[in-house]
């Protein structure tokens, strides 16, 4: 309910003094993309008591308007991942789903969802559409619709956050140095570890395998004040991490080796950057650990 949908048309009739005018056709609804979740099978729950709005759609024509509003299965490519097109559009319904408005009316129904008593509907995900449309206007006609994505039992975004949850319980891992200092770094390729004997580590300490991915990032002053004389990289394209994606098995060390393709500019400069952990969901756990580079 972020946004104004609307469809309005210009329809051109005669006068009977044949005299051209202009008939505004329209309709809009407030009541864009709604998301339910803990429903239950063999249980019903009407959206207006649930979320404390009902359905609306105003006719934002010049002349009175017959309404209908029809539910409808949305295809696959429709519906946002994970949900999936509502089996049976009857499981919604709308009340009243016709009505007669006049220009600029609003109209309200209630939206109501019956699942049926059906055990196996328990952790899925469906989508449904609310397609609202003017009736009995010839070949022009109006129509707006909406969305209506609802889970039996817990929604996708909880599921998410709960295995966000999980998965930083789960973290014991040291990551070092805290600053991996490159003293002779030169234009083109360059393997700190071959060149310099330096690398990061990843110890984990924990009783079960650790994934992670590395990244090197921009330097950011809000994590630490930069060491004097050196500048912060923005570009980080030419700083390789090996390997990105980490898989280190309970209680073992894992060797992270940079290597560098810088380009001539960097030649004389002294530069620091920033290596990002994160999960492979996308939940960043550190950003803290640095990387100093000096380019005679």
């Amino acid at each position: 309910m972020k946004r104004l949908l609307c469809a309005s048309f210009l329809v051109a009739a005669l006068l009977s003094a044949g005299r051209p005018a202009q008939a505004k056709i329209g309709l809009s609804s407030q009541f864009v993309d709604v998301v339910l979740e803990n429903l239950k099978p063999g249980h019903s729950y009407n959206i207006r008591e649930l979320k404390g709005v009902p359905y609306t759609v105003k006719n934002r024509g010049d002349s009175p308007a017959e309404i209908a509003v029809e539910i409808v299965s949305p295809s696959s490519a429709e519906c946002k991942t994970p949900y999936e097109p509502i089996p049976d559009p009857t499981w919604l319904q709308v009340r009243p789903a016709a009505y007669r408005l006049n220009a600029g009316q609003p109209g309200f129904s209630d939206l109501v969802i019956t699942l049926p008593d059906d055990p196996k509907l328990a952790g899925r995900h469906f989508q449904a559409k609310i397609w609202a449309h003017t009736k009995d206007t010839g070949l022009l006609a109006a129509g707006v619709k909406s969305d209506v994505r609802f889970s039996v039992g817990k929604g996708p975004a909880t599921l998410e956050e709960e295995r966000r949850r999980k998965a930083m319980v789960d973290l014991d891992y040291d990551f070092y140095p805290a600053a991996l200092y490159v003293r002779s770094a030169r234009p083109g390729p360059y393997d700190v570890k071959k060149e310099e004997k330096r690398s990061f580590k990843v110890t984990n300490r924990s009783e079960k395998a650790l994934d992670l991915v590395l990244k090197p990032i921009a330097w950011q002053s809000t994590v630490m004040p930069l060491p004097p004389g050196y500048t912060a990289l923005e570009d980080v394209s030419w700083i390789r991490v090996e390997p990105e994606r980490l898989r280190i098995e309970a209680d073992t060390v894992q060797e992270v080796r940079v290597t560098l393709a810088a380009p001539d500019a960097m030649k004389g400069r002294k530069v620091a950057l920033l290596m990002q952990l994160s999960l492979p969901i996308g939940v960043i756990v550190g950003a803290s650990n640095a990387v100093y580079i000096e380019f005679p």
